[in-house]
């Protein structure tokens, strides 16, 4: 055999086992190609929720103002207001994630779900409606409209992952007490995160409403709007964490129960289960969780003190 045999018997065309020497990634999976979808899916939210804010912003008459205080409100008003629809698009495509991990666990009809979206809609919409009563005529415009929309249509996908929630705790958890016990430590961790994502929306939506008006009217306006954000996301997380929480109390009674427990190991015993409890954060109330998530009760005092202040 000549050298030039050998070299192509050698050659990595002449071997069919042999794959292209200059592939080194792994090949593709459809969950690799899952993760990509949801990851532009959120993308794409947050850029059309950012625009849709940045539309609504430059329309603004402010923008045109000749007054250079009331041109450099408008600058600050619609910088947040486009940070709002960027959080509401973001909050929108992670709620649909985590509905859709949730429903991976237990499946859950939309059906099941509709009545708390519809809940959250319906209260936003009557507390909007009162709120001329509350911050006057003139501070309430189509513009606020449009943004509390925005806000609105971010957080129904949350809405509907929360009430997931809630269906999956209210049935016995399935499989070993080990498998019972991370689903229901799974089931906190995204209960804390949802909460983070509609504390974001809160603050912004303060936020932009306290920058489009001056003096007292941004006061009012960011207190009622930090008002109504409180209750609508207490509509939205009480009932689920409520829910969770008699779940894990359940799950810690029934197998963790100390009246098994050895008199010389009691005491070990009693300590295993309250780590166990502080865990599954049996240890807390819904309220103190709100209130240690800067959730509920900060954006709402500090605007209401903010105001008392200035008074």
């Amino acid at each position: 055999m000549t050298t030039e045999q050998m070299v192509e018997a050698h050659s990595p065309s002449a071997d069919p086992l042999r794959t292209d020497p200059l592939r080194t990634d792994p090949p593709r999976t459809d969950a690799d190609g899952e993760l990509r979808a949801v990851g532009d899916y959120r993308l794409i939210a947050l850029l059309v929720g950012a625009c849709a804010t940045g539309v609504v912003a430059w329309y603004n008459p402010d923008r045109l103002a000749s007054d250079t205080d009331q041109h450099n409100r408008w600058v600050i008003y619609a910088m947040i207001a486009v940070v709002l629809g960027a959080a509401a698009g973001e909050a929108f495509g992670f709620g649909i994630a985590r509905w859709r991990e949730l429903r991976a666990i237990r499946r859950v009809r939309l059906i099941e779900v509709l009545p708390m979206v519809t809940a959250v809609i319906g209260a936003a919409a009557v507390l909007l409606w009162v709120a001329p009563q509350f911050v006057g005529d003139n501070v309430v415009t189509s513009r606020g409209w449009l943004m509390t929309l925005v806000a609105v249509v971010g957080v129904l996908p949350t809405a509907a992952a929360l009430a997931t929630i809630q269906r999956v705790a209210r049935r016995p958890l399935p499989g070993s007490i080990g498998a019972q016990l991370a689903m229901l430590m799974h089931l906190r961790r995204t209960l804390a995160r949802l909460l983070n994502q509609l504390g974001l929306i809160v603050i912004l939506v303060m936020a932009v409403n306290g920058a489009a008006w001056a003096d007292n009217q941004a006061h009012n306006a960011a207190l009622f709007s930090g008002a109504v954000g409180s209750l609508v996301v207490g509509v939205m997380y009480v009932p689920a964490a409520t829910t969770l929480r008699r779940r894990a109390a359940t799950f810690v009674a029934r197998n963790f129960s100390l009246d098994a427990a050895e008199p010389a190991g009691l005491l070990a015993a009693a300590e295993d289960q309250a780590k166990l409890e502080k865990l599954l954060g049996l240890d807390q109330t819904t309220f103190s969780e709100m209130k240690a998530g800067l959730v509920i009760l900060t954006p709402f005092v500090a605007s209401a003190l903010s105001t008392f202040i200035d008074l």
